[in-house]
């Protein structure tokens, strides 16, 4: 049963982390500019603000947040309607035991639906599909190979969640 409770854990943290990194639709890119002034945001003006070298630290971002407890104050799973209820029974229909990791599963499929609704890229939702289809795997909630799940987890989505 612990094995399968640090395979949730993992996987919230994996999926939460995406959610995080997909929202917003202003991302950076990393990497050492040529210019030491920051490009302007877009759609306004240029700063003179000197970016920090890459050789200095700020102390900023130095590690990864802790992962969120399901009853910490704040926390809310995500919501489980009748498109959600679906997309579960989609994966328990290819065997694949949803109930220990349905906020994750949701969360991901919910993902996967975001970034094909909004013209991502077809490797970002393998991304995201094969990590939950190897905590899936680790967990052993399925017998099934990961690239299996994988395209099972992305199916059930498009069939069941995706507009």
């Amino acid at each position: 049963m612990t094995r399968r409770a640090a395979a949730l854990g993992t996987a919230l943290v994996v999926v939460g982390g995406m959610l995080t990194a997909c929202g917003g639709g202003d991302s950076t890119v990393s990497g050492v500019p040529d210019s030491e002034t920051l490009a302007p945001p877009p759609g306004g003006a240029a700063t003179s603000q000197a970016r920090v070298p890459a050789s200095e630290d700020s102390g900023r971002f130095t590690e990864a947040p802790a992962p969120v407890d399901s009853d910490s104050p704040g926390y809310t799973a995500p919501v489980v309607g009748a498109r959600e209820r679906g997309y579960l029974a989609a994966l328990e229909a290819q065997d694949i035991e949803t109930t220990e990791l349905s906020d994750s599963l949701v969360a991901a499929g919910n993902t996967i639906c975001r970034i094909r609704t909004t013209g991502g890229a077809a490797g970002e939702t393998t991304t995201i599909a094969d990590a939950v289809a190897g905590q899936i795997s680790v967990g052993d909630y399925s017998d099934r190979d990961v690239d299996e799940i994988s395209r099972i987890v992305v199916d059930a989505a498009a069939g069941q969640l995706c507009p």
